[in-house]
């Protein structure tokens, strides 16, 4: 037997931090400007990565971030230049990620593992923006300075698994503005989670209590002594780890649930003082409270104890959960850190030689954002999508929420989400130039029912558009969460033009009339339409040309 012998060259590579050019410091709105220079020759972008250091400043509560994504959420528009060209312009890739990475893009294994890596592995509890050891909100922050690293494959660029010839093509320059606190930033939500519902189906929002101590004994969540005890506790036994408490000194604490005559204990049920005290009790977290009713009954076993949906604190001084909407944040000092290429020279020779020639061209797959709007109790909608993109291979659409209210104690009780409204959607078409696609109807009014059954129709247009739009679809099991219309617009990777044709959908809303359910009216929406498109940058020995 012989063995062949490999003709590969080594390649040598190495590390280089590239930090932000416009300054060390950044707030919510602002704008982090990165430049690559061309004497980098050649960069793996694909192994590339963003990594900051991040803080959460104002803060009267744990926070953590909203839609149950990680640092992505953070970014509200990403932009690349190439040679003085627009490679990329992308609006919003925080929705878009919400929905191809964690929504659509990860089954129920690969959820636990992003937990585990992300969140510190406890999903209820989590603690990665904030301090493990409790402090008193009225005189330190319960958030700390932590890094965040930011893989950045959702760009055509770093998605590429190509080397990128930055010596050739000119400086690359990066630019990036950040989300507003308000959308990205939550109280810890293990505050108020697991809701599940008590044997009389009233609602119990919170950890479950594992111990109340106060008047004439305890009681526990699970066997209550005879008799039960009088609703006065003054120490809460939660079942957790200190370090995943999601509660600190000097917040109201509400209990809710039923009480042992199969009445309901309301969230309004809190208490007139703040947590005094937080500590371990054998395998419980301890927290000192008072609550002054004494009226309320005998405690049931479903019980959950959690913040006040009301404000932060039990003195009536209307401080509310975003700290009166001082709350923001701080990203410290963003760098890229570029893996960098040193290819063999008659490859470097090779190259040159070929954009001299003829040209060397490169394929770099985006998205463009294209924001619309639909109003309140309008049941037949228009979305004007004017993509004129000459390889086009998918249009995605996500209507979301436009009537959310933002900041104040909603970022407590209503936090931001940046998902699809299904909103009861009776059909929906796409025009693509003079053809409608497809040549009937999608059918959607399966979902409003009772049940919230799903057309085939639906999930298959769905996958295909997702598939085509650049995602590895994992689950499909959120197509009602977070509802996306979409549509492949060719087969087998394959793109089509939509010069001189644009796109439109039209929507189609199910009547009062015909709503099976007691469904809220139609809402006014912001309408996300994203179109998959493939750019091909070209460089030349005149310079770099950008075909759209």
């Amino acid at each position: 037997m012989s063995l062949s012998v490999s003709q590969n060259v080594p390649v040598e590579n190495y590390s280089v931090i590239q930090q932000s050019e416009n300054g060390t410091q950044f707030g919510p709105l602002n704008k982090i400007r990165f430049r690559i220079g061309s004497h980098l020759a050649y960069v793996d972008f694909h192994t590339s990565y963003m990594m900051f250091d991040l803080e959460v400043q104002n803060a009267k509560a744990k926070m953590e971030f909203t839609n149950g994504m990680g640092a992505d959420v953070l970014l509200r528009t990403w932009r690349v230049i190439i040679g003085g060209h627009v490679v990329e312009e992308i609006d919003h890739p925080n929705v878009l990620l919400k929905t191809l990475k964690y929504d659509y893009g990860m089954d129920l294994g690969m959820e636990e593992l992003n937990q585990i890596f992300n969140k510190q592995g406890d999903g209820h509890g989590y603690q990665g923006l904030n301090k493990i050891t409790p402090v008193n909100i009225d005189t330190d922050s319960p958030c700390a300075k932590v890094k965040c690293v930011l893989d950045l494959k959702f760009s055509g660029i770093f998605g590429s698994t190509q080397t990128f010839p930055v010596g050739l093509t000119g400086d690359v320059e990066i630019e990036l503005v950040l989300e507003e606190a308000r959308k990205c930033l939550q109280v810890v939500q293990a505050g108020i989670t697991p809701r599940t519902l008590t044997t009389t189906n009233f609602p119990m929002n919170g950890p479950p209590i594992a111990a109340l101590t106060g008047g004439g004994g305890a009681t526990t969540a699970v066997n209550f002594v005879a008799g039960n005890q009088p609703f006065a506790p003054t120490k809460v036994s939660v079942q957790n780890h200190l370090g995943d408490c999601p509660f600190s000194i000097g917040q109201k604490l509400a209990i809710n649930g039923e009480l042992a005559n199969n009445a309901q204990i309301a969230d309004n049920t809190e208490g007139t003082n703040n947590i005094t005290a937080i500590a371990l009790d054998g395998a419980n977290v301890e927290l000192t409270h008072t609550f002054a009713d004494t009226t309320q009954g005998t405690l049931a076993n479903n019980c959950g104890i959690g913040f006040s949906r009301h404000g932060v604190k039990g003195d009536g001084g209307g401080l509310t959960w975003d700290n009166n909407g001082t709350l923001t944040y701080e990203v410290s000092v963003p760098s890229l850190v570029l893996q960098v290429v040193a290819p063999p020279l008659q490859y470097v020779e090779e190259q040159a030689r070929k954009v001299s020639a003829e040209g060397l061209s490169i394929d770099i797959p985006t998205y463009t954002c294209y924001k619309t709007n639909t109003y309140a109790g309008i049941t037949s909608a228009t979305l004007e999508i004017p993509c004129y993109a000459s390889r086009a291979r998918s249009i995605m659409c996500i209507g979301v929420d436009g009537t959310q209210p933002l900041g104040g104690n909603n970022l407590c009780n209503n936090p931001y989400k940046m998902v699809g409204d299904y909103n009861d959607l009776h059909t929906y078409i796409f025009q693509i130039g003079e053809e409608m696609k497809p040549v009937r109807p999608v059918i959607c009014d399966n979902l409003s029912t009772f049940q919230h059954n799903v057309a085939q129709e639906q999930l298959t247009e769905l996958e295909k558009g997702l598939r085509a739009g650049g995602c590895n679809v994992k689950s499909l099991r959120n197509h009602r969460k977070n509802f996306v219309i979409s549509r492949a617009l060719s087969a087998y990777g394959g793109t089509i033009p939509l010069t001189m044709k644009g796109a439109r959908v039209y929507l189609d809303y199910l009547s009062q009339e015909m709503r099976t359910d007691a469904a809220p009216t139609i809402k006014n929406k912001n309408w996300f339409n994203y179109c998959h498109h493939i750019r091909r940058l070209m460089i030349t020995s005149g310079g770099v040309q950008v075909m759209y």
